[in-house]
């Protein structure tokens, strides 16, 4: 992968992680999960799409398909591994 793959693989599985929390919501937690579970599912899927030599959809050198199915797969397995959002604690008002 040359530099200017490297950064369009970064840019897409970044707009697909904050897609991805925006449809799911949550706090800055939940976003900052999705967005780094978004990155190494992409890489991840390029380089199997890579070895398994697969061509469907690309865009340049990389292999977009399995990339974007893994990323998906990726989002929704820390979805679920994350399990519910906590509500808020309440606040506690400070004695006098």
């Amino acid at each position: 992968m040359n530099a200017p793959a490297i950064f369009l693989s970064i840019l897409i599985s970044t707009v697909c992680g904050l897609l991805y929390h925006i449809i799911r919501g949550g706090r800055s937690a939940r976003l900052g999960l999705y967005v780094l579970t978004a990155w190494i599912a992409f890489i991840a899927g390029h380089l199997v799409g890579q070895w398994l030599d697969w061509t469907f959809i690309r865009l340049g050198t990389l292999n977009l398909f399995p990339a974007l199915v893994a990323t998906l797969l990726g989002l929704i397995a820390a979805s679920i591994f994350a399990g519910p959002e906590q509500p808020p604690a309440p606040r506690r008002k400070k004695r006098r």
